[in-house]
C-alpha cells in the first residue's frame, strides 16, 4: 500500500473543526510540520462544505500578487465575483475595503463556503491584517475565512473572539499523543513497544512530519538508536532513494511554488517529468496535489530541504524561472510572468513584453510592475527606451509624478547618447511628449500642444506606450470640472479638442469633444443642447470602450432631467450605466459611478441611496490625478447640505477650500461658495454668507454659469433676492439667477418630490421578471443567487406595497420604471 494514501483519522481534531462554521473566522496556527494542512484538507475532502484553498508562498508578501493568486481562486467558483475583484485590487484604504466588502456581499450564499489561506505567513502585513479583520466583522452570511499559519498573526484576536466572531486552533490540537503515535505507527503496520514510543516521542515531541520520517527510517532499517535530526532523515530515508534524474527534477520543481505538470515540463525542460511527477506523488506524502486544479506542491519540509540542496549542487535555476515567466506570458497570467521572469533575471524578455502596443496594465498591478524597476540594471533599460518610457508613464498616472519627472529629464538627458534611429528617435520623442503631456496635468492646452507635436512625430499613428484603456476622466464624472480651471475660460476650455488623444492612444478620449459641449451647455443653462450633445458622447465614447465618459455623461443628461422633471428617464439611464460599469475592471471607475450617483441622489434629496463611502465623508486622496476624489467633495457638501447640520456643514466645507486649490477647479470653488453661504445663512450671518454667495456669483459670471445655483435655488433664493449692484455683479446675470431658481425650485425641492423607493439593481430585477425570465434565469444573467433574487423580489413587493407579480408590473409601468 502506498503511504500517500495512509491517513490517521483522529476524530477530535475533526470535532474542533466542526467550529468553522459556526464563525466568520478561524485561525489555525501551529509551527511547519505539525499536519494542519494535511487535517483540515482531510476534513474538507469528506464533503463537510464548498471550499477554496490558497496555497501562499513567499511572493504573497506583495499584496498585488496575492490579490492576484486569491481573485483567481475565487474565480474558479464565482468567475464574475473573481472577475470584480480583481478589477478592485487589493484595497489600499477604507473605501476600496467598503468596495470589496460590497462586492462579498452582493454575492450571497446559499450555503456554507469556506475560503482557506494556507501558509498565511508568507503574506501577513498589516495592511492585509487589516482587510481580513473588516471582512469578518463585516459578517457575511454563510462565508468563513480560515488562515493557517506558523504563528499567531497581529491581528486583534482577542476583540474577534469576545465578539464570537472568530475560533483560534493551535498546536495543542495537532500535536499527536503517545496514543496517537501508536495508532500511526500501527496503522503503517509497524507496531512498536511502549518504550519505542516514548523514545519516538522524545525525538519527534508530538510532530507528524517527524513521526512520518523516523517511520521511513525505521522501515529501511535505522536502528531507533540512531534517529537523532529531522534534517538527516529526510535526506537518508527520502532524498537518497531517488536516482540522479529525480534528485535534479525536484531540485528544479522546489524552485517553482506550486506548479502543473504542464509548467513544470515547459520550466524544467526535463523529458520524462510526467512520469516523475507521478511517481513521487504516489511514492512520497511530501507532495501535494490538488484535484480541482491540477496543482501540485512541495510540502515546505521538504522544499526547505530541496532549496538547501539546490545551493549546495550550485544548481542553475534562472532558466527554469526564465522558462516559467514565459509560460505564464503565453497564459496572459502577467503578475505571474513578470514575477519569474525577473526572479531569472530575464529582464530583456520583461521589457520586451511591456513594448507591445497592446498590452494594458490594470492599475491593481501597477504597484508589484513598478517595484520591479529598480531590479532591472541600467543597461537592459537603456536597450528598451520604449519600454522605459513605459515604466516612466506608470510612475506618472500611479501618482509618483515626481519620480517620474525625475527619471524623464534624466532619460532626455541620456538619450543623446544613445543614437537611437531617426525612426525610433522619432517614437521615442512622441512618447517623451505623451508623458509630458500627463505631467502637466489639467493645463488643457498645454496638454494638447504635446498631443499634436506626438501625432506630427508619429506622422498621425499611434504611440506603443499609450493605451485606450483606462479611466480618460481621472476618476471624475464631470470632465470639464478638471480643466476649467480659471474663471472666464470655461467657453474656451470647452472648445478645446482633448479628442486629438484617441489617435495617439488609438482611442483614449474618444467622445470627449461632445461631452464638453454637453458639459458646458449643462453649466450656463442652454438646456435644449445638452441632450443632443451628450448622446453623441455616450455612442462615440461607446466604439472604443470610454466607460469614464459615458459616466460623465449619463451625469450631465441625468442632471438636465431633473431639471426637465423626467426622474424616471434618469433613473432608467443609470440603471443601464450600472450594467455598464460592472463589466469594467477599473476600480477608479466604481468610484466615478458611485460620485455619479451620490450627486444625483443629493439633487433628489435621496440620501439613503447615496453610497454610503460618500456619505461617510471617507475620501482619503490616494493620487491627485485622481480628480474623482476630490470631485467627491462638491458632492459631500451637497449631502451635508441635505442633512442640515448647518454648524457642520459651515465647518467642514471651509476645509475643502485647497483641495480645489491644488488644481484651481472653478467649479468646485463654485459649489463650495454656494454651500457655505446656505450653511451660514441658516445659522442667521446673514451678511457673511452673502460674500460667499458672492464669491461664488463672481467665478459664475464670467462664464455664465447658472445650473449649480439652479440646482441650490429652494436654498439660494432668499440670498440672491437681497444681491444688489453695491455688491459689483452683473445684476441682469444674477436677475436670470433669481428666475431660474424660481423656476426649478419645486423640482429640487427634496426628498418628499421623489417617492419612488426602488433600488437600481431591483429595478433591473423587475426588468426581468416583465420579461418573463424565472427567478433561475434572472440569477444567471445577474451571475447572482437564487436566493439573492428572492431576497430582491420581496423587498419590491414590500416597497410597492403589493403582493403579487402582476400588480408589481402594473405600478412598475405607472411609474415608468420598465421603459
Amino acid at each position: 500500500m502506498s503511504n500517500k494514501q495512509i491517513i490517521l483519522q483522529r476524530d477530535r481534531v475533526d470535532e474542533i473543526f466542526q467550529n468553522i462554521f459556526s464563525y466568520s473566522f478561524t485561525i489555525v496556527s501551529a509551527p511547519m510540520g505539525y499536519g494542519k494542512t494535511t487535517a483540515l484538507r482531510e476534513f474538507f475532502r469528506k464533503g463537510h462544505a464548498r471550499y477554496r484553498w490558497l496555497c501562499l508562498r513567499e511572493d504573497a508578501v506583495n499584496c498585488g500578487c496575492f490579490w492576484n493568486r486569491l481573485t483567481q481562486q475565487i474565480a474558479e467558483d464565482f468567475k464574475k465575483l473573481g472577475a470584480d475583484l480583481h478589477g478592485l485590487g487589493f484595497p489600499k484604504d477604507s473605501i476600496q475595503t467598503a468596495r470589496v466588502i460590497e462586492t462579498l456581499m452582493a454575492n450571497s450564499l446559499d450555503e456554507d463556503y469556506c475560503l482557506v489561506l494556507d501558509d498565511y505567513h508568507y503574506a501577513e502585513n498589516d495592511q492585509l491584517n487589516r482587510l481580513l479583520e473588516a471582512i469578518v466583522k463585516s459578517e457575511i452570511p454563510n462565508f468563513h475565512l480560515v488562515i493557517i499559519s506558523r504563528h499567531l498573526p497581529k491581528i486583534n484576536l482577542p476583540e474577534l473572539i469576545v465578539k464570537h466572531l472568530a475560533i483560534h486552533i493551535d498546536t495543542n490540537i495537532f500535536r499527536f499523543s503517545d496514543k496517537d503515535t501508536q495508532c500511526y505507527f500501527s496503522l503503517m503496520n509497524f507496531p512498536l513497544k511502549k518504550t519505542d514510543i516514548c523514545h519516538i516521542q522524545s525525538i519527534a515531541g508530538g510532530w507528524i512530519s517527524a513521526l512520518y520520517l523516523i517511520y521511513r527510517g525505521l522501515k529501511s532499517g535505522i536502528p531507533l538508536k540512531n534517529i537523532t535530526t529531522v534534517q538527516e532523515l529526510i535526506k537518508t530515508t527520502i532524498y537518497e532513494l531517488y536516482d540522479e534524474e529525480t534528485k535534479i527534477a525536484l531540485c528544479a520543481l522546489a524552485t517553482l511554488d506550486t506548479f502543473t505538470v504542464d509548467l513544470a515540463e515547459k520550466a524544467t525542460g526535463i523529458k520524462k517529468i510526467h512520469t516523475i511527477i507521478k511517481n513521487l506523488y504516489r511514492e512520497n506524502a511530501f507532495i501535494e496535489w490538488d484535484a480541482a486544479t491540477g496543482v501540485y506542491t512541495i510540502h515546505n519540509v521538504f522544499s526547505r530541504f530541496l532549496n538547501e540542496e539546490t545551493l549546495r549542487r550550485g544548481f542553475e535555476t534562472k532558466e527554469i524561472y526564465h522558462r516559467a515567466g514565459k509560460w505564464y506570458l503565453d497564459k496572459q497570467d502577467y503578475t505571474q510572468a513578470f514575477r519569474y521572469l525577473v526572479q531569472g533575471a530575464a529582464y530583456d524578455t520583461l521589457l520586451e513584453v511591456l513594448e507591445r502596443p497592446a498590452l494594458y496594465i490594470n492599475a491593481s498591478d501597477r504597484p508589484m510592475l513598478l517595484q520591479y524597476f529598480d531590479t532591472i540594471p541600467q543597461q537592459q533599460k537603456d536597450r528598451h527606451p520604449m519600454a522605459y518610457l513605459k515604466f516612466i508613464l506608470l510612475f506618472v498616472i500611479s501618482g509618483d509624478g515626481n519620480r517620474g519627472f525625475t527619471l524623464l529629464k534624466q532619460f532626455e538627458k541620456d538619450l543623446p547618447e544613445k543614437k537611437p534611429g531617426q525612426k525610433h528617435t522619432m517614437e521615442i520623442q512622441a512618447g517623451i511628449h505623451l508623458i509630458k503631456m500627463f505631467l502637466a496635468f489639467n493645463d488643457a492646452e498645454v496638454m494638447i500642444a504635446h498631443i499634436e507635436t506626438a501625432l506630427t512625430l508619429l506622422d498621425g499613428g499611434v504611440s506603443t506606450i499609450s493605451n485606450y484603456q483606462g479611466p480618460f476622466s481621472f476618476g471624475s464624472p464631470h470632465f470639464t470640472f478638471i480643466y476649467y480651471k480659471e474663471a472666464g475660460t470655461y467657453k474656451k476650455t470647452s472648445g478645446l479638442s482633448f479628442e486629438k488623444y484617441a489617435k495617439l492612444s488609438g482611442g483614449a478620449g474618444m467622445g470627449a469633444d461632445a461631452l464638453c459641449l454637453a458639459e458646458y451647455a449643462l453649466e450656463t443653462g442652454n438646456f435644449d443642447a445638452v441632450e443632443d450633445y451628450a448622446f453623441k458622447a455616450i455612442y462615440k465614447a461607446k466604439t472604443k470602450s470610454q466607460t469614464s465618459l459615458v459616466v460623465c455623461a449619463t451625469l450631465t443628461l441625468a442632471r438636465l432631467y431633473i431639471v426637465q422633471d423626467k426622474y424616471s428617464e434618469a433613473l432608467l439611464l443609470l440603471g443601464n450605466l450600472a450594467d455598464e460599469v460592472d463589466s469594467n475592471t477599473e476600480i477608479i471607475l466604481l468610484d466615478t459611478y458611485d460620485l455619479c450617483l451620490g450627486y444625483f441622489y443629493a439633487c433628489t434629496g435621496e440620501i439613503k441611496k447615496i453610497p454610503r463611502w460618500i456619505t461617510d465623508g471617507d475620501m482619503s486622496v490616494n493620487t491627485l490625478l485622481f480628480q474623482g476624489l476630490v470631485f467627491s467633495y462638491v458632492v459631500y457638501g451637497k449631502i451635508l447640505i441635505l442633512l442640515q447640520d448647518w454648524v457642520r456643514a459651515e465647518a467642514l466645507c471651509e476645509t475643502f477650500s485647497p483641495y480645489f486649490d491644488v488644481f484651481h477647479n472653478q467649479l468646485g470653488y463654485i459649489h463650495n461658495f454656494i454651500h457655505l453661504s446656505i450653511a451660514i445663512y441658516k445659522q442667521g450671518d446673514s451678511k457673511k454668507a452673502r460674500e460667499h454667495l458672492c464669491s461664488a456669483l463672481s467665478i459664475g459670471q464670467a462664464d455664465s454659469i447658472v445650473t449649480p445655483f439652479v440646482e441650490n435655488g429652494a436654498n439660494l433664493l432668499p440670498l440672491l433676492q437681497n444681491i444688489s449692484k453695491e455688491d459689483c455683479l452683473d445684476m441682469v446675470y444674477v436677475c436670470h439667477l433669481i428666475e431660474l431658481c424660481a423656476t426649478y425650485a419645486s423640482v429640487f425641492a427634496g426628498p418628499s418630490v421623489y417617492m419612488h423607493p426602488l433600488s437600481l439593481r431591483e429595478i433591473e430585477v423587475l426588468k426581468l421578471i416583465a420579461k418573463g425570465l424565472s427567478r433561475k434565469e434572472i440569477a444567471e444573467k445577474m451571475f447572482l443567487s437564487t436566493g439573492t433574487i428572492k431576497s430582491h423580489t420581496q423587498n419590491i413587493y414590500r416597497k410597492l406595497n403589493i403582493n403579487k407579480k402582476s400588480d408589481a408590473l402594473q405600478k412598475a409601468a405607472e411609474m415608468k420604471l420598465l421603459s
